[in-house]
């Protein structure tokens, strides 16, 4: 069931969404849990944008444009621990060849340099009331992690270059786990 726009805007814990403004060049700060999945006690999250609308070729004309649009972000994930924060490494999705990818550790400055079709768990979305019924969506990433530890994560991020592109797609910050198939 959907949730009110201000609900969504809210919440704290993954999935979640946020919307985007023009005044979003960062850096923006982004505390959240992740909870543990009922089948995988260290799941895959990742970190990217989504796009939605009525339109299914128009949603995914809109991505097809971000990921040429080269828009690129620098992001840090951090585990939240009494002792202090721990860095979460991110890795990104590389083209190595036709039609082939590899997965490569983002560089230590966290700069992702372009974001690359991601597929998120559509059921977690549908729990927490994410994906309206009747809406098309498509799923970007910066980057991700295979298997996060459940607990409290704070997100680094300052979008770099060619944010405004961001705007113009109607884009939304999303954090959500992995699609993981079956």
């Amino acid at each position: 069931m959907p949730i009110a726009k201000e609900q969504i805007e809210m919440r704290t814990v993954v999935p979640l969404v946020r919307s985007l403004t023009p005044h979003d060049r960062g850096p923006t700060e982004l505390e959240f849990d992740v909870p543990a999945l009922p089948d995988d006690a260290t799941p895959p999250v990742f970190i990217g944008v989504r796009i939605t609308g009525v339109d299914p070729t128009a949603v995914s004309q809109s991505a097809d444009r971000l990921i040429s649009a080269g828009v690129s972000a620098e992001l840090h994930l951090e585990r939240i621990e009494p002792s202090g924060p721990i860095s979460v490494e991110l890795q990104r999705s590389q083209r190595v060849g036709v039609g082939q990818q590899a997965s490569i550790p983002l560089s230590a400055d966290g700069m992702a340099p372009g974001l690359f079709a991601f597929d998120a768990d559509g059921t977690t979305l549908q729990d927490a009331g994410l994906s309206p019924e009747q809406t098309a969506s498509r799923e970007l990433a910066f980057g991700y992690s295979n298997a996060v530890q459940p607990g409290r994560y704070r997100l680094k991020l300052r979008f770099d270059r060619n944010a405004e592109a961001l705007v113009a797609a109607n884009a939304q910050l999303l954090v959500a786990y992995t699609y993981k198939g079956k």
